[in-house]
């Protein structure tokens, strides 16, 4: 049977597997990235009255939903301390503890920024920088996922490199890249 366009069912269909692996490269866990595609997929449902073809398109519309359920489920992790509680605190048992808790938050915090400039990138500078940097492919090897150009690859990655750059330079972030 033949699914019609414009569904929901034809939207799932097309777009689930997309959605799971985005999310999926996002968090690299595969039980979180099946709940948090399902989840995404109860929302889409549920507001699927309030797309707007005419203000973007649909896979435009599903990923702005995908980025902000990432984006939430980013802040749900975050471990708050309170600073005025002593008994939160414990004598580290080895040496050198203090410094990799310190290193973690430096990490964690830095893992925000850098998804947070990622959102500043366009989707193809987007997966360029994380096929390069992340997933450490070759110029070549993002070309030939993304269908350009290896010197155009090179010329996208400068382009976003530049404006992740900017991004940290505007919020006052000290970074190397």
């Amino acid at each position: 049977m033949e699914q019609v366009k414009n569904t929901f069912e034809y939207y799932y269909k097309k777009n689930y597997d997309r959605v799971y692996r985005y999310i999926f490269g996002k968090i690299s866990n595969v039980h979180t990235a099946e709940d948090m595609t399902q989840d995404v997929f109860i929302l889409v449902y549920n507001r699927f009255d309030s797309f707007d073809p005419e203000k973007a398109s649909f896979e435009t519309w599903l990923f702005v939903i995908v980025k902000n359920k990432l984006k939430n489920y980013y802040r749900d992790r975050k471990v708050l301390v309170d600073i005025d509680d002593p008994e939160q605190y414990t004598e580290p048992s080895e040496e050198g503890f203090e410094d990799d808790i310190v290193e973690a938050e430096y990490l964690s915090r830095m893992r925000e920024y850098i998804a947070d400039a990622l959102e500043e990138l366009n989707e193809v500078q987007q997966k360029i920088v994380v096929e390069s940097f992340f997933n450490n492919k070759s110029s070549k090897e993002i070309a030939f996922m993304t269908g350009q150009t290896d010197v155009n690859v090179r010329v996208q990655l400068s382009r976003a490199i530049k404006k992740m750059r900017s991004y940290f330079e505007k919020n006052n972030i000290e970074w190397e890249m």
